[in-house]
């Protein structure tokens, strides 16, 4: 199950990146923290990046937290609990953020989250964990961590799930063996819904970030000669919209509790999102500030179109998935890429822990040009 912003491995000494607007000579600019990649848990990488509408349970709060609140649909008990583990690594990447700089490397990306369901109302608590190395003159790690915590509720009058929340975001930038360059800590609103009619075969679902905010730096040193490097006055995020949809073929209705332990009917899932991010103010590419240049990223609304699709092909044992989404690039002059995903759900073994349970292995790639981002997850059969 998995999942979120693009930190890039930077070689200090090579040139310039591509559409570099000159050297930085001033504290007056921001570094742009967002996620253009597709970032979740397996089975949403794999199938293009969309589950805004698909994803249920501690994974799918990270793109829609009303979805902590949609049950499984075996899941007919008072109460129940969630978790999920992944693991994704881009570091065969050669320009991971889409900036148009060769250069090799990417981001190592941990997320886990703990959930749980009483009735119609539901909670949950997200980590996701970036880091990446900065290479160069001097070797820099850029570590960003982000925490969600969401409230949903299911209303059964409407086939509505509802969900609010928060999520904070700290990044800070290292040296290998020094104190940190500089640390900055910021917050933003979530909110979500997701309507999946009783007895049909399709859920729809809307989700909005705001901007992180409160995203003043925090530096021990003078941020115009910090260890010779310039530093930003502040982070600066856009807000982010996404409109999700999915449709599931099989021999019995979706959306309905059909009771039982496990749902092993073959079947085939497609989902499609439409993700909107806003522009960023005054805001520069990480890669190029560890050159000590500027390069304009988030000046313009970008729109990502993101749809695959999931097969069980033998039920309870082996699904399969495939997808792709359109990466829209944040820099002047660097056009955007599309993605090819894939992924499997591999069964492993079933064992008792209040009540019968399945273990899985699921795997799951992410390919375009000069990327190259692969995932591993451990969990439960659902």
């Amino acid at each position: 199950m998995v999942c979120r912003c693009a930190l890039v491995v930077v070689v200090l000494a090579a040139p310039p990146p591509a559409n570099a607007d000159g050297p930085i000579t001033s504290t007056d600019y921001a570094i742009e923290f967002h996620e253009g990649v597709a970032i979740g848990n397996t089975a949403q990488v794999g199938m293009g990046g969309a589950g805004a509408a698909l994803i249920v349970g501690t994974a799918g709060g990270l793109m829609n937290p009303a979805q902590m609140a949609v049950r499984l649909t075996t899941d007919t008990d008072n109460w129940s609990w969630d978790y999920h583990l992944d693991v994704l690594t881009g570091t065969k990447s050669t320009d991971y953020d889409n900036n148009g700089q060769s250069i090799e490397g990417g981001a190592t990306l941990v997320t886990l989250g703990l959930g749980g369901r009483y009735h119609d109302w539901a909670a949950a608590l997200t980590f996701t964990g970036q880091t990446a190395p900065i290479a160069g003159a001097d070797a820099l790690d850029a570590e960003a961590l982000r925490l969600r915590f969401m409230v949903g509720k299911y209303v059964p009058s409407y086939d509505v799930a509802l969900g609010l929340g928060v999520q904070t975001v700290t990044f800070q930038i290292t040296p290998q063996g020094e104190p940190q360059l500089f640390q900055v800590t910021g917050a933003g609103a979530i909110a979500g819904a997701t309507w999946l009619p009783k007895y049909r075969d399709f859920r729809a679902a809307l989700a909005w970030e705001s901007p992180i905010l409160g995203g003043e730096l925090a530096s021990a040193c003078d941020p115009t000669n910090c260890m010779g490097y310039i530093l930003p006055e502040r982070i600066a995020s856009p807000w982010r919209l996404v409109a999700g949809g999915a449709y599931r073929l099989s021999e019995t209705r979706w959306n309905q509790l059909v009771g039982g332990t496990f749902r092993d009917e073959p079947s085939l899932t497609i989902a499609a999102d439409l993700v909107v991010a806003g522009p960023s103010r005054d805001a520069y590419g990480l890669e190029a500030f560890g050159m000590q240049m500027l390069q304009r990223a988030g000046a313009h609304t970008t729109v990502s179109l993101r749809g695959g699709a999931e097969y069980e092909w033998l039920p309870g044992r082996l699904r399969i998935r495939a997808g792709s989404y359109w990466e829209p690039s944040r820099y002047d002059g660097v056009a955007g890429r599309v993605h090819v995903t894939f992924g499997t759900d591999l069964r492993v073994f079933e064992f008792q822990a209040w009540g019968r349970r399945r273990g899985r292995i699921s795997l799951t790639a992410d390919v375009a040009a000069r990327y190259r981002n692969g995932g591993l997850s451990i969990g439960f059969w659902h």
